[in-house]
């Protein structure tokens, strides 16, 4: 991989984009590498994922310089009126945010400075956000002509509601860290530059839940519409597991559990 590096340690694998020069904009080669390292993870998965970018930045977004293959494809579709080929376009990248969104485990974005148009995308993507206290989040692309068309949109109805959310994506601007935390985008804050280590500790603690309440729980709030049925359900599977009995032990003997997954 060139541009996301990868390192896994107990239980957790960490990503993180590598393109500092751009501020981890998002280019072709880019998107190509995400789709492989969330199709890998699918595979043999952690029990938490966390996505960051290098350099002091989450992603400034779409990389729009006309080096990136995707401009190269985007704009002669554009001035052709060429449907099909930006139907393709979208689709494409919106399979590689539905393959970071699917990755069998908590995926936890941790955020420093610039999440914006398609790296708020990303970011929306992944299950928990921690962003530090430089962050900032925006969708520029009604400004630019575009619209946030690979999830964005939608995910974002969900995360923050429809008024906040067409605010952000019609005016174009940006909220801070503390904003984006009162608005429910974020889950926490962390100091200037430490998102990671904060997305770290917050691993941690998803990592003492045990592994089958872990998937049940986040396939129900992955859902669109959970029911009370659903979740009845998969409470009977976690009971099932047999992990209450290690969880039970460890809580009447103060330590930790040992999940055996």
């Amino acid at each position: 991989m060139e541009f996301i590096s990868v390192e896994r340690e107990r239980g957790l694998a960490i990503l993180t984009v590598q393109r500092p020069e751009r501020r981890n904009a998002l280019h072709g080669p880019l998107w190509t590498e995400l789709a492989e390292v969330a199709q890998a993870l699918t595979a043999d998965p952690p029990r938490v994922v966390i996505l960051t970018g290098a350099g002091g930045h989450f992603s400034a977004g779409m990389d729009l310089k006309p080096d990136n293959p995707l401009i190269a494809r985007l704009m002669p579709a554009i001035m052709g009126q060429d449907e099909p080929a930006l139907l393709a376009l979208i689709l494409e990248l919106k399979a590689v945010v539905a393959a970071l969104a699917a990755i069998p485990c908590p995926v936890i974005a941790a955020i420093d400075g610039a999440c914006a148009g398609g790296g708020l995308e990303v970011a929306l993507a992944c299950d928990l956000r921690v962003a530090s206290s430089d962050a900032f989040f925006s969708l520029p692309e009604a400004r630019l002509g575009m619209m946030p068309d690979v999830g964005g949109t939608v995910r974002l109805i969900r995360t923050i509601g429809s008024a906040r959310a067409l605010d952000l994506a019609l005016s174009g601007g940006r909220i801070d860290a503390r904003t984006a935390l009162g608005y429910g985008l974020v889950n926490r804050l962390a100091e200037q530059g430490d998102a990671l280590t904060a997305a770290k500790a917050f691993a941690e603690e998803l990592l003492t839940a045990s592994p089958s309440a872990t998937r049940e729980v986040l396939a129900l709030c992955r859902a669109a519409a959970p029911t009370l049925e659903a979740e009845t359900a998969a409470g009977v599977r976690v009971l099932k597991s047999g992990e209450v009995a290690e969880g039970v032990a460890a809580f009447l003997e103060r330590r930790l559990p040992r999940w055996i997954s």
